[in-house]
């Protein structure tokens, strides 16, 4: 975010557009004068008929002009003001989205994994709704009734100096009180917004496990849940600001009776003296009326406004937090022509603080097939998760072809390794997108050829819309198979030098399996990639070149599969002796 500051943070993407919204300021400022200029042409008009019968048109022009000049003037302004606003606000919405969003999904692996998505997502349409909120206010709103004050008191000036200095010092002591109370308002308001986000965050993410739900008939259980946080957390804080808001409006309100009385005792006073003319009462009258009126509605105005910038403060509050890790500023873009993978004296822990690796050593050779192999928690998971960068060793270095992945662009490491994870999530898009997010310059004849060579075109080929089938959210529609076969697919039509199989063939059948890891196979010789595949069904690992057993962060042993297999009370001759029961 390039500033912490809200107005600091809509200026920026304002800038651009700034003469437009200049413009757009125009409308209210014109429209300030309006009340003036209405007001006073009564005036005339009352002040000569109060004169006599003989009224000559000359005389009525001057008021008739005045009324007419006025309203055409403001109905220019505010034509011209919608012509800017179709030409400015809509690409800053525009920017205001994009820039919020990309810097959200540049924070860490970790990062998303401490926070909820629902509560994320929430954030993010509340800085739009935030911006929405605001420039209606300024450009229709409080700021628009804060100009016609300023006006209608100058003009209360004009005609009575006194009844102009009561509104002021009225004014000065009012709209200060106000605010600062106001500013207490948008503290509870930023808290209560707080705990909205968390409700919704809690709300996404049981939809998202919703079959969770189902399968173990939960759904009255998480209702509950959620209800007790509801009492407990959000409505005491909702209550608090209602509670607030309501002291605010008994203050105005009271304060709006006394001066309205003290006025309109002054006013008749002013017009038995007659220090004042007929048309002169009329116009101090409606203007004074009007005053009254608009800082009363300013009051309304600031504690509504209060509390949505509550809201949208808090919804900043996501572009505050640092990026936890970032490329170093010399970090280059990551060429592989080889493949080899070296770990280098790695230390590891998450952040309970119990070590994964402590001073693991590794070599992985250019080209050479890895399998890993273990009880769960050996380290397999966290191994691959070193190599992608999303976490950072302790201590130790990651090379792959000699080169330090800590130096490198975290994006060009990536590109040039392709995953094929073990529970795959789609984006409720089309099954033909689906796969060519491997590749996104890949033809329609390279998508059709991966998703043959993942056994998956036949299946597509069944359905109505074929390659156009929508897959549902996180690819709901389709098995866990189907995903997993779309994922392989993707790894097909990605030319990456490394290649990571993380339980890759689990959720497949034993003939699927059968005819996918020939594809594999034929797939690995064919480009001499480098692989690393994590399985805990040990026979798609015989053909591997090499075989890594793992147990509590260490290397427990290494080999092939028919070394592995024939060495005497080993982990692995116990797991393989296992899987044949």
């Amino acid at each position: 975010m390039q500033s912490k500051s809200l107005l600091g943070f809509l200026w920026h993407h304002i800038k651009p557009y700034r003469w437009y919204y200049a413009v757009m300021i125009m409308a209210p400022l014109v429209t300030s004068f309006y009340p003036f200029a209405y007001n006073y042409a009564i005036k005339l008009f009352i002040d000569l008929m109060a004169e006599g019968e003989n009224i000559s048109t000359e005389n009525l022009m001057t008021p008739i002009l005045i009324f007419l000049g006025a309203q055409l003037i403001l109905d220019i302004s505010w034509r011209l003001s919608s012509i800017a606003e179709w030409k400015s606000e809509p690409f800053v919405r525009r920017s205001l989205l994009l820039k919020s969003y990309d810097y959200v999904q540049h924070h860490s692996f970790l990062f998303f994994q401490d926070n909820f998505t629902g509560s994320l997502t929430s954030k993010l349409k509340s800085i739009l709704d935030g911006y929405d909120t605001f420039w209606s206010e300024c450009h229709s709103g409080f700021l628009s009734r804060i100009f016609t004050v300023s006006v209608s008191i100058s003009a209360l000036f004009f005609i009575n100096f006194s009844l102009g200095l009561i509104v002021c010092l009225w004014s000065s002591l009012y709209i200060p009180l106000m605010y600062r109370l106001s500013k207490r308002l948008n503290k509870i308001s930023y808290q209560e917004t707080e705990s909205r986000h968390a409700i919704m965050g809690q709300i996404s993410d049981k939809i998202s496990n919703i079959m969770t739900l189902f399968s173990f008939a939960t759904r009255r259980q998480e209702t509950e849940k959620l209800d007790q946080e509801i009492r407990d957390n959000f409505i005491p804080k909702q209550i608090k600001a209602y509670k607030y808001n309501f002291k605010l409006q008994l203050i105005g309100g009271v304060l709006y009776i006394v001066i309205f009385t003290i006025l309109l005792f002054y006013m008749i006073y002013l017009r038995q003296q007659n220090l004042v003319s007929l048309g002169d009462f009329a116009f101090v009258f409606g203007i004074t009326l009007g005053v009254m009126e608009n800082i009363w509605r300013i009051t309304v105005n600031l504690q509504d406004f209060a509390r949505h910038m509550g809201d949208f403060k808090s919804a900043l509050s996501i572009l505050t937090i640092p990026h936890e890790a970032t490329d170093s500023p010399d970090a280059k873009p990551l060429a592989i022509t080889q493949g080899q993978i070296d770990f280098k004296n790695i230390s590891f822990a998450y952040d309970n603080g119990v070590p994964v690796f402590k001073n693991l050593d590794l070599t992985i050779k250019p080209g050479e097939k890895i399998g890993l192999v273990g009880p769960s928690g050996a380290g397999k998971s966290s191994l691959i998760n070193l190599v992608l960068r999303y976490f950072s060793p302790l201590k130790g270095e990651i090379l792959i072809d000699g080169t330090d992945i800590r130096f490198v662009q975290e994006n060009s490491l990536r590109e040039n390794i392709a995953v094929i994870p073990q529970d795959t999530l789609l984006f409720h898009r089309t099954l033909y997108e689906n796969i060519q997010y491997g590749n996104p310059k890949a033809s329609k004849e390279d998508v059709i050829k991966a998703a043959k060579k993942a056994q998956l075109h036949d299946f597509i080929m069944e359905l109505p819309d074929q390659y156009s089938t929508q897959v549902g959210e996180r690819g709901i529609k389709l098995s866990g198979g189907q995903r997993q076969r779309l994922a392989i697919a993707r790894g097909f039509l990605k030319n990456a030098r490394i290649l990571i199989l993380d339980e890759a063939t689990s959720s497949l059948d034993s003939q699927t399996e059968k005819d996918i890891q020939q594809s594999l196979s034929h797939l690995f010789q064919r480009q001499n990639k480098t692989v690393i595949a994590i399985a805990h069904r040990l026979s798609t690992l015989k053909h591997m070149d090499r075989i890594i057993v793992l147990e509590k962060g260490h290397i427990l042993d290494q080999g092939t599969h028919e070394e592995l297999v024939n060495k005497e009370k080993s982990l692995y001759q116990k797991l393989w002796k296992l899987q044949l029961r």
